[in-house]
């Protein structure tokens, strides 16, 4: 990883090539990176994670609520709950002051379907 040579929208994948449930290459949104077993999360990645949930919480405030939860609502939640508590106070705060200005959301959407 020390080469970004797995790096995705927001994270890492250890291994695009062979999705854990499908064993074929993964084809699924970047969005839907959170939730599988090849995704990895280090300190380097925090800045873009934290653009990301300032994006989704841009998107809130445009979309109907169900329809928000249907399309990014997954994501969020296991940003929020899963990886970004497993990271320190301090770590979290200086990922703050380097966040990217583009959170690169429309690497997950099909652009007829942008807000």
């Amino acid at each position: 990883m020390a080469d970004d040579a797995l790096d995705t929208g927001w994270s890492a994948c250890a291994d695009h090539d062979r999705h854990p449930l499908t064993q074929q290459p993964c084809q699924v949104s970047f969005l839907d990176c959170f939730h599988c077993g090849n995704c990895l999360v280090t300190r380097d990645h925090l800045p873009r994670l934290l653009a990301l949930t300032g994006a989704l919480a841009q998107r809130r405030r445009e979309l109907p609520e169900e329809q928000w939860w249907q399309r990014y609502g997954p994501a969020w939640v296991a940003i929020r709950q899963d990886i970004l508590t497993r990271f320190t106070p301090a770590e979290l705060e200086q990922a703050q002051t380097h966040q990217p200005h583009d959170a690169l959301l429309d690497l997950a959407e099909n652009p007829w379907e942008t807000p």
